[in-house]
């Protein structure tokens, strides 16, 4: 499957020229690192609500140059709460490349991927990471973060397979010239039918401090009653952190 991923560079993108031309968009959510840092792409909203209303099956992106574990929960919480009452189609992915966590460690910066997605995948989203590949294969345990989530590797060059089988998107170039974009934008090959994937896979949530049933049922467009029911909650007012509800 093609597809692209934007943010606020791309401006103001004329969504109904580009839908017959790609098969999925990753949209920038923002950029996370210390708390109160965290900061929203000035087009996301915009262009998540294009996409849905065209029906272009919709992930995000959030560049995170955040560099401790606390401080990726951190920007994950924000994640989640900007991603509060919105359905996607393909995961929530992690993007690594700032510089400014190369000194870090391999360990440490796999570390900080795994807070993040954890977080991520409480909140009911699937999580990914996107790197480039160097830091894939000098920076990170890729082989760690292939088995626990689904991959995006950058790597500019020409071909349409050449990561099949061992990432599941590749980002393959940032010069691409799509109708209705100005200018550049970043193309994708999907090789893995994620979108079907996530579609039927049960999703589940972990209850977090100050959470009730009703607003659990509010983030995920569901009712209160059939998560209830669902989960076999004789009293829905007593939920505790930790707990994992089916949605």
């Amino acid at each position: 499957m093609f597809g692209i991923d934007v943010s606020q560079f791309q401006g103001d993108i004329d969504w109904a020229l580009v839908r017959p031309r790609i098969d999925f968009a990753i949209l920038r959510l923002g950029w996370t690192g210390r708390p109160g840092n965290h900061t929203l792409d000035t087009k996301f909203e915009r262009n998540y609500h294009e996409c849905q209303r065209l029906g272009i099956p919709t992930g995000v992106y959030v560049y995170g140059y955040g560099s401790s574990e606390s401080e990726a929960r951190s920007g994950a919480d924000w994640a989640l709460d900007r991603l509060w009452g919105k359905r996607l189609q393909l995961p929530v992915y992690l993007d690594m490349e700032d510089e400014s966590l190369i000194g870090l460690g391999r360990d440490r910066l796999t570390e900080i991927c795994v807070a993040f997605n954890t977080r991520i995948e409480e909140g009911g989203f699937w999580a990914g990471v996107y790197a480039n590949r160097y830091w894939y294969d000098e920076l990170l345990r890729k082989a760690e973060l292939r088995r626990r989530y689904t991959t995006w590797i950058a790597d500019y060059s020409l071909g349409t397979d050449k990561y099949k089988g061992e990432y599941d998107m590749w980002q393959n170039s940032a010069a691409g010239q799509i109708d209705g974009i100005r200018g550049q934008v970043d193309t994708d090959l999907l090789y893995r039918d994620l979108i079907c994937e996530i579609r039927k896979a049960p999703r589940f949530y972990t209850v977090r401090p100050g959470d009730s049933l009703w607003t659990i049922a509010q983030r995920f467009g569901a009712n209160w009653q059939e998560l209830a029911r669902k989960n076999g909650l004789r009293d829905p007012d007593r939920l505790q952190p930790g707990q994992v509800l089916r949605i």
